[in-house]
């Protein structure tokens, strides 16, 4: 299957754009790259590995994050890093 910003857990790369030569051009300039600089931003913040004591809403497939009490993902009692897959949470 392949992979989906919609629907899996992926990082943007931020890649500055050519700036305009006209002055006109500028202000579009600056929203585009401001719109670039948030999607990476977020797509990171997304990615991070948190402690968690109940499931995030909404996961993306390979959002990994670090279960504790009472969050028990795995239904064993444990806790520690687990990654969703689509469908559930398993133990990395």
């Amino acid at each position: 299957m392949a992979v989906n910003s919609k629907t899996h857990l992926v990082h943007q790369n931020y890649q500055r754009g050519k700036p305009p030569v006209i002055e006109e051009g500028l202000v579009k300039y600056l929203q585009d790259e401001l719109q670039r600089l948030e999607t990476t931003i977020k797509s990171i913040g997304a990615g991070s590995i948190e402690v968690l004591d109940e499931p995030p809403i909404n996961p993306l497939i390979g959002t990994v994050k670090y279960n504790i009490s009472p969050w028990d993902p795995l239904s064993d009692g444990s806790e520690g890093l687990v990654v969703w897959t689509g469908t559930a949470w398993v133990d990395v």
